[in-house]
């Protein structure tokens, strides 16, 4: 038996983990206009265009130094993770793994790097969802995950502040923000290198990352091409070169996927800056938060408040007659393309659960969308009870 939901009372936005919801500007905007037809070495588009004008509205929405270097680079998180991985390590590298992408960064992007290279990262226990022993604070690079995107846990400000201050003398912070850029107020600028994709907070289309390098990750470069052979697509020597001197990429970007971006800076200054989203996302958060407390089925899968994420957030599913894939085929059976994805449980998360996306602008003007959705899911959720009730 199939569940009818009325179209009408449903969500207009889109509650997955990326690509993300796009904002109205960007959304509304025909692909015409976006510059996908212009060369990215026209002045006009790059050195004194669309690509110096992203960078701007980048610094000014994280407050980045002066002499910090922003990169626009070709694909995701995971190629630009590999670039830092290849061109920012020495002899060694260590980390957190609390979830499948900061997993991902260290089993299978730490694991390509030479056998000499020592490799320390601290794994979060069975049954728990933050480790308890902190990463080498004296290897070449640490790389933390500020949001995991998998099961919506996060490392505390006071943690990344730590890390800041206990880092060697030659040692580079990285920072993988690709679930939070643009959503979370993290300790400003504690990081000597800050990686994103910008298909989240951000609602650009897939494929597209941003590298933030301090002048000690940019001097650290040269350093490491004395250890290996840097294939050309991972050297950042070119990117910060290309992008120092002239606001450009070293290969051709997806000048769409920069102006949905550079529109997104915009919109996030004009409208409050990073505080402003850091408050929205809450607000996202908690309005779900209080919506899993008044059932009698959902509970925050991360109990400590301190290591849950607000741009990402995981609900368990308690009861054990109901299906988290149940909700989610429901959801997809609407045939609207906003939820044909639905809101669902990470495949690499063994508990029954739910991962919603509370990133900015899945609703700019408060918790409207939230409250179709989840009036959704509660109808959804009295009908497979009806029908399990029936058999």
């Amino acid at each position: 038996m199939s569940i009818k939901l009325n179209t009408a009372d449903l969500p207009t936005s889109t509650f997955t983990c990326g690509p993300s919801q796009g904002h109205p500007v960007i959304r509304q905007t025909p692909l015409s206009q976006t510059l996908f037809e212009r060369s990215h070495r026209a002045k006009d588009i790059s050195t004194d265009g669309l690509y110096k004008e992203a960078t701007a509205n980048l610094r000014q929405l994280l407050a980045l130094p002066d002499d910090y270097t922003v990169i626009f680079f070709m694909g995701g998180a995971t190629p630009a993770l590999d670039a830092v991985a290849w061109s920012l390590t020495t002899n060694s590298i260590s980390g957190l793994s609390f979830g499948a992408f900061s997993k991902l960064w260290c089993k299978k992007i730490a694991g390509c790097l030479e056998e000499s290279v020592k490799k320390d990262f601290k794994e979060a226990a069975e049954g728990e969802f933050f480790p308890q022993e902190q990463p080498d604070y004296q290897a070449s690079l640490v790389v933390l995950t500020p949001n995991e995107t998998s099961t919506g846990a996060q490392i505390p400000d006071d943690y990344l502040a730590h890390a800041w201050k206990a880092k060697g003398p030659d040692t580079l912070v990285a920072w993988d923000c690709t679930s939070c850029a643009g959503g979370r107020a993290l300790p400003k600028n504690q990081f000597d290198v800050m990686v994103f994709s910008m298909q989240k907070c951000f609602g650009v289309g897939g494929g597209s990352s941003v590298i933030i390098l301090s002048p000690a990750a940019v001097a650290r470069i040269e350093e490491a091409k004395k250890y290996r052979r840097i294939p050309y697509s991972l050297d950042l020597s070119y990117a910060v070169q290309k992008a120092q001197e002239k606001a450009q990429t070293v290969n051709t970007p997806s000048t769409t996927n920069i102006w949905m971006f550079n529109q997104a800076c915009k919109w996030m200054n004009d409208n409050g800056g990073l505080k402003a989203m850091d408050v929205l996302c809450r607000q996202h958060a908690q309005y779900l938060l209080q919506w899993a407390a008044g059932t009698d089925w959902l509970r925050p899968l991360i109990a400590d408040e301190a290591h849950r994420s607000y741009t990402t957030l995981t609900l368990e599913v308690t009861d054990p007659k109901l299906d988290a894939a149940e909700i989610s085929k429901a959801l997809k059976a609407t045939g609207l393309p906003n939820l044909q994805d639905g809101i669902k449980k990470y495949s690499a998360v063994k508990q029954n659960s739910l991962r919603i996306a509370c990133f900015p602008f899945v609703d700019i003007h408060g918790v409207e969308q939230y409250k179709k959705l989840t009036q959704a899911v509660d109808a959804i959720v009295a009908a497979l009870r009806a029908q399990t009730e029936a058999k």
